[in-house]
């Protein structure tokens, strides 16, 4: 994980959930006249006009189009997802408001938006909300095609995850063992750290592989490792080059890597290559 900045584009993605609203949930209360935002629905109206479209196209501007969670670079827009940190389900937002994005100032329950007498804006009704929402990987591996998701967003469903990639410090409070498991360091936010991290499935055995490949490979010239992509013979010599071959697992490893499919989602997390050169 690393910082996301959602004040970078608040008025982009704010006018984005402007717009839905005011065209699609704007009614007048027929006993007072008053204006009303009923039928806020995620899953419907927002989604269909292309709401959600737009959120998911400034969330990966933002993000540089990597995933909230596990770094993986995304690229095109079916294997991302728009991920709610207060889930859509969620009857309280206690956890989540401590963090300033997700404050009552900003965020308020959707039904609680709904029923309430002044609807002024901020704070935005939490389904639709350009703060609450932030785009993730559809947690695919190629090595389970009957598994619809491994890690990120589908994976964690609506367990608790606090949006701790809205700390600024972020990488300096995880750390990463050499066999590629991740965890929070000792700050003050550890257990935020730790939901997150195991809400998002972020041990998940693939990334723990991938994490550790490029630990291995973080002293090797980037060019080299692309250039894996192209010359399976490279990519063998690479792979045999920083494992022994004498520990099973490992051999299963490499024979995995030298794979044309392996290796390619092996370079979506190329970001890791910086991570642990930063760290060396």
């Amino acid at each position: 994980m690393r910082y996301i900045d959602k004040n970078a584009k608040r008025t982009e993605g704010r006018n984005i959930t402007d717009e839905y609203l005011d065209n699609e949930c704007r009614t007048t209360d027929q006993v007072t006249g008053n204006i009303r935002y009923m039928n806020v629905d995620y899953s419907g109206s927002f989604t269909n006009k292309g709401y959600k479209n737009k959120l998911l196209e400034l969330g990966m501007a933002l993000q540089n189009k990597f995933c909230c969670y596990c770094l993986r670079k995304i690229g095109r827009k079916q294997f991302a997802t728009l991920e709610h940190i207060i889930p859509q389900s969620s009857t309280t937002t206690n956890g989540y408001d401590r963090y300033s994005e997700l404050s009552e100032h900003e965020i308020v329950l959707t039904s609680d938006f709904t029923s309430a007498d002044n609807q002024t804006r901020p704070p935005y009704p939490h389904t639709v909300a350009w703060n609450n929402l932030v785009v993730s990987c559809n947690g695919r591996f190629p090595l389970d095609n009957n598994v619809s998701s491994h890690c990120c967003n589908n994976a964690r469903s609506s367990d608790f995850a606090p949006p701790v990639y809205y700390l600024r410090d972020i990488e300096s409070r995880i750390v990463f063992m050499q066999d590629g498991t991740m965890m929070a360091g000792n700050s003050d936010l550890h257990d935020d750290v730790q939901s997150t991290i195991n809400a998002a499935k972020l041990n998940y055995p693939a990334l723990k592989e991938i994490r550790r490949l490029w630990y291995l490979l973080r002293n090797r010239p980037y060019r080299e490792i692309v250039e894996c992509l192209y010359d399976r013979n490279l990519r063998t010599q690479t792979l045999y080059s920083i494992f022994s071959m004498k520990d099973l697992a490992d051999i299963r490893l490499v024979c995995k890597y030298q794979k044309d499919e392996y290796w390619e989602v092996f370079m979506k997390y190329h970001l890791f290559y910086t991570i642990f050169q930063d760290r060396n």
